[in-house]
């Protein structure tokens, strides 16, 4: 799943966000043999590249959580938003959607 994730990252568009290929990655998420571990492995690794795009990419998980745990998502958000707090609005939206799953 890897070099499939890898080859399509690398071949987006000029210009385009990494959230572009959010659709396809969520939808790897439910029609893979592992129901998405795979997608959920690189996307964490993603989490932290120097690759903005990747980084977007990542975020763009809609279907799953990056972490189930609130404090060790919210840690690594944390550390995502320092670096590139032009993607706290998204990190913040993520937050917000855990706590109106899971509460507070």
């Amino acid at each position: 799943m890897r070099a499939v994730l890898e080859g399509m990252i690398s071949r987006l568009a000029p210009g385009l966000p990494g959230s572009a290929l959010s659709e396809i990655i969520n939808r790897l998420l439910w029609v893979t043999d592992d129901n998405g571990t795979d997608v959920v492995a690189v996307c964490r690794g993603w989490l932290h590249s120097d690759d903005i795009r990747r980084v977007e990419a990542a975020l763009s998980l809609d279907e799953c959580w990056l972490y189930e745990d609130k404090g060790e998502l919210r840690s690594h958000l944390s550390a995502v938003g320092s670096r590139w707090p032009q993607l706290l609005p998204r990190i913040q939206q993520i937050l917000g959607s855990y706590d109106d799953q899971f509460g507070h």
